[in-house]
């Protein structure tokens, strides 16, 4: 009788502790402090702040809520980091509950993509708005360091499928040239910097590295691709730079972050370099020097069918120097040293994807985003 006594109140407390550790959470306040509306805005939390309030967060199971709306948000653990999103209007502050939920069945799916693509050897990305890539030892004759542009009008992933498409022969081939529904790749890079690569800049002369030599995929989604290109050694008059190149592009987003670090022989030294973007035939440029960004808007390509495509920089506004261009290239300068790390933003943005309809409201974005960059989300972490 005292055993089955004492069996029936473990069970009783094993319920209570199991209830109370379960409606067990932590607040997270995120507040806008511009007067603008922030759309698939990612929050990124570290862990170690995360297990110092709450050490029984299971990061293997975590759940992230809104407050109010109730609604479960996608999210994604790195090694350091918990990351979720969401829009918020001028000036609003939201909050959001972690807590542990029940164990995930199957992984969500992703809203980003990046992959290395054999036989072409390129690194090829995406996300729900847009895709890119650069060329790696393969392509190394026809192009540079340059950055394409593949035009989506769809918010599935289709890097995989438009490479097999292509790589198919005689009439099972579906060339990416073409748009059949989803979009295409009607952008040229040639050997410039296309749609925002970097070099160094001296003596009024953009210097490129050449094709990639090896990559990294560090993260990839659900909501955040985070990828690593490193670049063979680049002799500028007589100095010899090597350049590592990190990629971030989240979910929602049409601007790639570029984290650049050029290694030199003297890390006291100022170095310039520039983010390009290739000239178009009926196109126009646009910039705004105060919040450091620089556009190219115009046809897409020949066919009027095809819209029109528009693609751009944005720098931190510490690292802008200037503006300038080639003939290949519209240009916008920054400064950086040896072995310290640059930071910018380049995408582009198409009229059938549905995100831009002009001009007017693809420089927009790209002036709100520069303002975004300069004026980050507040976060702050609390228990419940």
């Amino acid at each position: 009788m005292q055993k089955n006594l004492t069996s029936i109140l473990i069970c009783v407390l094993f319920i209570i502790n199991f209830g109370s550790a379960k409606e067990r959470s932590l607040r997270i306040t995120v507040s806008n402090p511009l007067l603008l509306d922030r759309k698939s805005e990612t929050i990124a939390v570290k862990l170690s702040d995360l297990k110092a309030k709450l050490s029984s967060l299971d990061f293997g199971r975590v759940t992230v809520v809104d407050a109010k709306t109730k609604a479960n948000l996608l999210n994604q653990v790195t090694s350091d980091e918990l990351l979720f999103q969401s829009d918020f209007k001028s000036r609003e502050t939201k909050t959001f509950l972690v807590q542990n939920g029940p164990a995930q069945k199957s992984k969500p799916a992703s809203l980003v993509d990046g992959r290395f693509v054999k036989p072409r050897e390129d690194y090829a990305w995406e996300n729900d708005r847009i895709a890119f890539r650069m060329y790696g030892p393969a392509m190394a004759k026809d192009v540079n360091n340059g950055i394409d542009v593949w035009t989506k009008r769809v918010r599935y992933l289709i890097v995989e499928k438009w490479y097999k498409g292509d790589e198919d022969t005689g009439a099972a081939r579906v060339s990416y040239h073409i748009d059949h529904g989803e979009g295409a790749d009607f952008f040229s890079v040639g050997k410039t910097l296309g749609a925002g690569s970097c070099g160094i800049w001296y003596n009024n002369a953009v210097h490129q590295p050449g094709v990639f030599s090896s990559y990294k995929t560090v993260l990839n989604g659900p909501i955040r691709l985070v990828f690593e290109l490193t670049y063979d050694t680049l002799n500028v008059a007589g100095k010899m730079y090597k350049e590592i190149k990190r990629v971030t592009l989240d979910a929602g987003q049409n601007l790639n972050r570029i984290d650049v670090t050029y290694f030199g022989p003297n890390e006291t030294e100022e170095l310039q370099f520039v983010a390009g973007l290739v000239k178009r035939k009926s196109t126009a440029s646009k910039s705004n020097e105060q919040n450091a960004w620089m556009s190219l808007w115009g046809a897409t390509n020949d066919d009027t069918t095809n819209g029109s495509l528009g693609s751009g920089v944005v720098m931190m506004k510490s690292e802008f120097v200037g503006l300038t261009e080639d003939k290949d290239q519209f240009l916008m300068i920054g400064k950086t040293k040896p072995a310290n790390t640059a930071t910018y933003y380049t995408g582009a943005g198409w009229t059938r994807s549905g995100d831009f309809a002009t001009e007017d409201e693809w420089t927009r974005y790209l002036n709100e985003f520069a303002l975004r960059f300069a004026s980050p989300l507040r976060v702050k972490l609390s228990a419940k």
